[in-house]
Order: structure tokens, then C-alpha cells, then sequence
């Protein structure tokens, strides 16, 4: 089965975990040492959290489906999970590459021709169009469009709509000559034939072996949005790239500082009578 979002992993992470686990196992300790896992591996309070939720979701669904009553195992785990700081809520996050950061990662991805991604590309495509990770590994060759520069982002993230929603996204800056010129394999269809959990782990491998502290591949979507509001792009149009829905969300990736929009506003013109007629 390919990989086509962050909820295909949670639940793959889920059964590999409980699979063994009957009903009458499932307990606070059971749930407090599949976060302690988690966590091992690399994954945030916030990720943890999202697990534990989708876990929830999965018992509510069975016991409905099934007709009979299931122990809130969610509800009386939550105190202690949080009391050891395994789960939490997603924290505004403001890091951003640097020019020096990413000349080092694609350093390593020179150094390093034996693993297949080409992570470079990847890296220069979403550092410019804000793809989210698991986009720009299922879009695929019949949905590109040269002439207009776009590329059809099918099911995009839509929190009023999880199927259909397909989207024309505009290729920013180099990132129509980056998808040229991958290399189209027979009986493939994808243009990165790759999964997000192996360019995250690769990612990650650069990232240590140049000293490069607390950056993630989702990062490179943050750096996108601000460097467009720092070009001047309205939020309309960064939306129009990175696909969000609110304008609350895409706050979230936007770091101004405010020394620039003082600059940009001394262009700003004065209209005596508009305070006139105020």
C-alpha cells in the first residue's frame, strides 16, 4: 500500500505497536510505554498526542461497530502521559534554515550518491513551493503542467473536505526545472517515487552529520511561506501556494519582523482627506 498521508503512518505506527495487544491489556502502563517509544524514536509530545488520539478514535469506532462497551483506557492515561511531558499540544514553531544550513545539507547529499532520494531536489522544490512532505512524494507525472507552471495536488489537506480536493499548486522559482529533470522509470507513475518517512530520515542524517541543531524537512514549508510575505506576496496569493485554508493556519508558518513592515511602510501613502472624512 503507498504511503499517501500523515494518517496512514499514525496508523501504521499503531498497529505495529498494538497489534499483539488484545482489549483486556490495553492499559494506562501499556499506552504510557508505547509514548516512551515514540519518543525513542524521534517523535514529539505533539506526534505523540496526535498517536494517542487516533488510538481513540479506532476503539471508538470498533466498540460502535461492534455493540458493546469499551474502559475509557484514553481518558485515564491522559493525566499521567502528560504529567511526564510525553504528549502536548503542537507549540508555535519559528525555526528557519539558514543560506550556510542548506548549502551543508546539500553538501551531504552530494557526498552521499549511494541513497536513490534526491534529497538536494527535494530540499531546492520545497525551500521555494511549501509543499507539505507527503505531497510531493504522490504527485505524479500526468499531473504536471509545463505551460502554466503548475502542478495538480490531489486530496490536498482540507479540514472541511478529506477527498476530492484537488488543487493546482504554481511551481515557485527553479522548482519546474528540478521536476524535468528527474528520471521517469517504467511502471512508475510518481515524479518522487519516494516515502516522507525516508526523506525525513535522510534529512535528519544530513542534518546531524553537519552539526545542524533542531531543523526539520517540514521547516523548509515554513521558509517558503515567509520568504513569498517577504517578496510581497498578499495572503490570498501565499495561500494559493501553500494551500491553507485560514489565514489563523497560515499564521503559523509566517515569521514578519516588524523592522520590515516599518520599512515597507514609509511607502505607504497619506491620504489627508480619508482622515478627514474618518
Amino acid at each position: 500500500m503507498r504511503e499517501k498521508s500523515t494518517e496512514d503512518y499514525t496508523l501504521k505506527q499503531l498497529a505495529e505497536h498494538f497489534n499483539a495487544v488484545t482489549i483486556a491489556e490495553l492499559t494506562p502502563k501499556t499506552l504510557v510505554k508505547f509514548a516512551q517509544a515514540r519518543h525513542r524514536a524521534g517523535a514529539g509530545a505533539a506526534t505523540v498526542n496526535m498517536d494517542i488520539s487516533k488510538l481513540g478514535t479506532v476503539l471508538r469506532h470498533t466498540a460502535s461497530f461492534l455493540d458493546f462497551d469499551l474502559p475509557d483506557v484514553i481518558g485515564k492515561a491522559r493525566p499521567m502521559l502528560h504529567h511526564l511531558r510525553l504528549i502536548g499540544a503542537a507549540g508555535k514553531r519559528e525555526r528557519r534554515p539558514t543560506a550556510g544550513e542548506i548549502a551543508r545539507i546539500m553538501a551531504w547529499a552530494r557526498e552521499y550518491p549511494e541513497y536513490t532520494l534526491p534529497l538536494a531536489d527535494v530540499i531546492e522544490i520545497n525551500g521555494q513551493s511549501g509543499f507539505r512532505r507527503g505531497e510531493i512524494f504522490r504527485i505524479e507525472w500526468r499531473d504536471l503542467d509545463e505551460i502554466n507552471r503548475m502542478v495538480l495536488v490531489r486530496d490536498r489537506k482540507d479540514p472541511r473536505n478529506k477527498v476530492g480536493n484537488h488543487e493546482w499548486v504554481p511551481l515557485i522559482g527553479t522548482s519546474l526545472d528540478v521536476i524535468k529533470r528527474q528520471p521517469k522509470a517504467d511502471g512508475e507513475q510518481r515524479i518522487f517515487p519516494f516515502s516522507p518517512q525516508t526523506a525525513s530520515k535522510y534529512f535528519k542524517m544530513a542534518c546531524d552529520a553537519k552539526g545542524i541543531h533542531d531543523l526539520r524537512l517540514h521547516d523548509l514549508r515554513h521558509e517558503a511561506t515567509s520568504a513569498l510575505f517577504e517578496a510581497g506576496w498578499g495572503i490570498a496569493e501565499v495561500a494559493g501556494v501553500t494551500g491553507h485554508k485560514d489565514w489563523r493556519h497560515l499564521k503559523r508558518y509566517t515569521n514578519l519582523q516588524p523592522e520590515d513592515l516599518a520599512e515597507k511602510g514609509k511607502l505607504l501613502p497619506f491620504k489627508k482627506n480619508r482622515c478627514a472624512n474618518g
